[in-house]
């Protein structure tokens, strides 16, 4: 097994030559560092990271944590961040919590900030996410928040114009003529949820629209639930022309619902979603759905690159970040003008 001393013998350099080449530091020629790094690829030299997160504190890693990695929905998320760490000397190191359970969350936050990582990207909006926050802000660890602004916390912030956007998605359905609009909320322990359930409320009163006995329906944890709260919906005695959905997953369980009630999609009953997911669960096999789009690729990006940038002091120095990022409107082939 190579050793940093054969690296240094066959390239003609001193060993701390080769080790500012190894830890990507500017105080080497082009030349130099090229012959180094072909020495390298030759003889199949790795370097103990360990080891050198101990000499030079710095891991060269960035932790990511997401409720459930699994799910559809993280798609394009998941690839914003791989792509933002691309071009950097940063791995990007991904953990899941199951379910948003907090003790699992808590416990990854804590073995993270014990020196395996530089930064640390929490995604998730759960109400029940302020202590572990509370947790990475007392930590000396970088950390930016997708989807939580908790106001108090002076920190990296990334967030989805989540009410705006629920308001243009109800009143994308009104200019198509639909007064009688029914809302299937997402889990109630999300603030995006919240967002978007206030985002419809409004909206629908800015226009004296009412809202029935009924309209308003509450998924559980699952958005598998949306199946059900859908054929609730249709069976109503003033049966809403359109259905909006916190997100795309409760949207294709309803548009699935519809369908299995011989309802017609859009003709019968609009259905709108919220998130544009790339990929939907369990093989939906529905019409493509309406809804509002969130940048989660560019945001996935932008969350490394900032990262990134602060730890290695570039533009933004120690500088926090709060940006909101705009919704907008993909009209595809689930509403109908009535």
């Amino acid at each position: 097994m190579a050793t940093i001393k054969d690296i240094a013998r066959e390239a003609g350099v001193s060993l701390a030559t080769v080790s500012r080449v190894i830890n990507h530091m500017d105080n080497v020629s082009d030349e130099v560092r090229e012959r180094v790094e072909a020495v390298i690829k030759r003889l199949g030299y790795n370097p103990n990271n360990a080891a050198r997160a101990l000499v030079m504190k710095k891991t060269n890693s960035i932790g990511i944590v997401v409720n459930n990695l699994h799910d559809p929905f993280f798609y394009d998320l998941i690839r914003g961040f791989e792509n933002g760490a691309k071009n950097t000397s940063y791995n990007v190191v991904f953990c899941s919590v199951l379910g948003g359970d907090v003790e699992t969350k808590e416990r990854y936050i804590k073995y993270l900030t014990n020196g395996v990582v530089d930064a640390v990207v929490l995604y998730g909006s759960y109400l029940s996410d302020e202590r572990i926050v509370s947790y990475l802000k007392d930590s000396s660890v970088n950390f930016a928040m997708i989807e939580n602004d908790i106001p108090e916390l002076n920190c990296n912030k990334l967030l989805i114009d989540n009410y705006n956007g629920s308001k243009h998605a109800v009143e994308y359905l009104i200019s198509m003529g639909h007064s009688d609009i029914a809302y299937i909320c997402g889990n109630p322990n999300k603030k995006v949820s919240v967002e978007r359930l206030n985002g419809y409320l409004d909206t629908m009163h800015k226009y004296n629209l009412n809202i029935s006995d009924g309209y308003i329906q509450y998924t559980t944890s699952s958005y598998q639930s949306g199946y059900d709260k859908m054929k609730y919906l249709m069976k109503l005695d003033r049966r809403p022309t359109a259905v909006y959905c916190a997100d795309d997953a409760i949207a294709s369980k309803a548009v699935t619902a519809a369908m299995d009630m011989n309802l017609r999609v859009p003709e019968d009953v609009s259905i709108m979603g919220f998130d544009n997911q790339t990929v939907l669960p369990d093989g939906y096999k529905g019409p493509d759905i309406t809804s509002m789009a969130q940048p989660l690729f560019e945001i996935g990006v932008d969350s490394i690159q900032l990262l990134v940038n602060q730890l290695d002091n570039k533009e933004t120095g120690s500088e926090t970040i709060r940006k909101v990022y705009d919704t907008y409107l993909v009209d595809k082939d689930t509403v109908k003008r009535i």
